[in-house]
C-alpha cells in the first residue's frame, strides 16, 4: 500500500485517540444492547441519505460504550469517506485495523469496539467484515450511504451476521426536543385522545410549522433560508455524485442531476417516466424512459427520495408505470420548489410519508402504497394505504389535506375513507390536517381528523 495512505491512516486514528468523542443530540434510534467483544457478534449497519446524523449516531453509542465502563482505547472510529484514501483498494481494511492493533496492542485480546462509517466506499468490504466477525474479538458498527448495504449485499456477504437498522433526519418529535421543547409520546398518537396543556399546543403547533419549512437536517437548522437552501441543494447534488454517477458510471451526469431536481420538485405529486422524457427530449437532453426508471430507483438506494405507487401494481417493475415520489425530507422537498411557500400542502404530505416510512423500518417493497379505485359511478383516492400489496392487505388508511374547510374537500376525503375501509376489513382511518381536530363516524367506520402537529409525534 502507498506509504502516503499509511501516513494518513495514522493520523485519522491518532486524531480521534486525542480529540474524543464529540458531545451529539441523542437520537431515537435504538441499537439495541451493547455487545461485549467477541468473535461471532452481529454487525450493526446502518444506512441512511448522506448528512443524516449517521457519525453522530456512532458517537452516541460510543459514549454508552464508555458509560458501560469499556476504555475509551479501545475504540476505533474510521471515516473512510475521504479522499485522501482514493484510490481505494482492498487492502485498506486490513491496514486500519493493524495501525490500530499497533497503537493499541491490548485491544487485540482483550476485544475492541469498530466504527467503520461509510464503509461501503472501500471494494469488498463485505467480506472484510465476515472474516472479521470469524476471527477478531470484537463488536463492529458500519455505516453506508445505500439501501443496498441492507439487502443484496449483506444478504450476501453477512447471511444473518448482521442487525441492518436505518436512519432518517430528524423526525418531528426529535425536531422538538431539539428545540428544546418537550416532545410528548404515545401509543395511540394517531388517535388525537392524548391530554396536551395549552403551552404544550402551542409550541407543538409552532414547532410543526418550522418543521414543515425547515426539515430534519441538523446542520440547516440554524441558517438563514436561503443558506439552508443552497446547502440542501449541495447535499442532494453531492449524493448524485457519489452515490449515482460516479458509483454507475453514468455518462450523462446532465441527465441524472436535472432529473433529481425535478423528481425532488415533484415530492407528493405524481411523477410520469413518459411525461419527463418527453420534456427532457424537448429541451434536448437525450434520454429514455427505461434509463430514468434506473435513475430513479439509484435516488431510492440512496434515500434521497421514495416512490409510491398505486396499491394494486406495487409490486410491479414495469419502467413505463407513473408513481408518486416524496423527497427524504420536506425541506428537501422546499430546496428544490419554484414555489416553496405556497407548497404547503406538498410539504405535509411529504412529512406524514416520511412519518410512515420510518414506522415501517426495512419496508418491504409495497409496505406503503397510494389507493385508486372505483366504487359504483364514483371514484376515489387515498394518499396512503399501509399494507401488503403482495397479499392486498391493508392495515392503516391515511389522507392528507392542509384543511376541511372547504365542503368539497370535505366530502371527496371523507368518501374516499368511507369507500375504502370495507374493501380492506379495517374500521378506521386517518385525514391529516394542519390544525384541526374531530371524530367523523360513518357506517363503514371512524374517520380521526388529526393536527398534524399531534400525528407526526413518534
Amino acid at each position: 500500500m502507498d506509504t502516503s495512505i499509511g501516513t494518513v491512516i495514522a493520523e485519522k486514528i491518532k486524531d480521534f485517540a486525542e480529540e474524543g468523542i464529540p458531545e451529539v443530540f441523542d437520537r431515537d434510534l435504538s441499537l439495541g444492547r451493547i455487545q461485549p467483544p467477541a468473535r461471532g457478534n452481529l454487525v450493526n449497519v446502518i444506512v441512511g441519505v448522506r448528512r443524516c446524523g449517521k457519525t453522530y449516531r456512532l458517537y452516541q453509542e460510543m459514549h454508552r460504550i464508555v458509560a458501560e465502563g469499556y476504555p475509551q482505547d479501545s475504540i476505533l472510529y474510521f471515516n473512510f469517506e475521504d479522499e485522501r484514501l482514493k484510490p481505494y483498494e482492498k487492502e485498506l481494511l486490513q491496514e486500519v485495523i493493524e495501525v490500530f492493533y499497533a497503537r493499541n496492542p491490548r485491544a487485540r485480546q482483550e476485544g475492541a469496539f469498530f466504527f467503520f462509517d461509510e464503509i461501503q466506499e472501500v471494494p469488498d468490504w463485505g467480506l472484510f467484515l465476515r472474516r472479521m466477525v470469524d476471527t477478531y474479538k470484537a463488536t463492529i458498527y458500519a455505516t453506508g450511504s445505500s439501501s443496498k448495504m441492507l439487502s443484496t449485499e449483506v444478504a450476501s456477504e453477512f447471511r444473518g451476521r448482521a442487525l441492518p437498522r436505518e436512519l432518517f433526519p430528524l423526525s418531528f418529535s426529535e425536531f422538538v426536543r431539539y428545540q428544546g421543547h418537550e416532545a410528548p409520546s404515545s401509543n395511540d398518537s394517531a388517535s388525537a385522545k392524548r391530554a396536551f396543556s395549552s403551552n404544550m399546543r402551542a409550541h407543538l403547533r409552532h414547532d410543526c410549522g418550522k418543521y414543515l419549512g425547515r426539515g430534519g437536517f441538523v446542520a440547516v437548522q440554524g441558517l438563514e433560508p436561503s443558506d439552508a437552501t443552497l446547502l440542501l441543494q449541495e447535499y442532494a447534488n453531492r449524493t448524485v455524485n457519489y452515490d449515482v454517477i460516479e458509483r454507475y458510471n453514468i455518462s450523462n451526469p446532465l441527465v441524472a442531476s436535472s432529473f433529481l431536481s425535478r423528481c425532488l420538485a415533484s415530492s407528493g405529486r405524481e411523477l410520469s417516466l413518459s411525461k419527463v422524457h418527453g420534456e427532457f427530449r424537448s429541451r434536448g437532453l437525450s434520454t429514455s424512459r427505461e434509463m430514468l426508471a434506473r435513475l430513479l430507483r439509484y435516488y431510492q438506494e440512496a434515500y434521497l427520495l421514495f416512490p409510491v405507487k398505486e396499491f394494486s401494481r406495487a409490486v410491479s417493475e414495469n419502467a413505463r408505470s407513473s408513481a408518486k415520489v416524496y423527497a427524504v425530507d420536506p425541506a428537501m422537498f422546499s430546496a428544490f420548489s419554484p414555489s416553496p411557500t405556497r407548497d404547503e400542502g406538498q410539504k405535509l404530505e411529504t412529512a406524514v410519508f416520511n412519518k410512515l416510512r420510518r414506522q415501517t423500518n426495512l419496508v418491504r417493497q409495497g409496505g406503503i402504497a397510494r389507493l385508486s379505485f372505483e366504487k359504483g359511478s364514483a371514484r376515489h383516492e387515498v394518499d396512503f394505504v399501509v399494507g401488503d400489496a403482495l397479499l392486498q392487505e391493508a392495515w392503516q388508511l391515511v389522507q392528507v389535506s392542509c384543511s376541511l374547510a372547504d365542503a368539497k374537500t370535505r366530502r371527496r376525503e371523507v368518501r374516499a375513507l368511507e369507500a375504502a375501509m370495507p374493501l380492506y376489513g379495517v374500521n378506521e382511518s386517518w385525514i391529516v390536517t394542519l390544525d384541526e381536530t374531530e371524530t367523523i363516524e360513518t357506517a363503514t367506520g371512524t374517520i380521526h381528523v388529526v393536527p398534524a402537529w399531534s400525528w407526526l409525534l413518534d
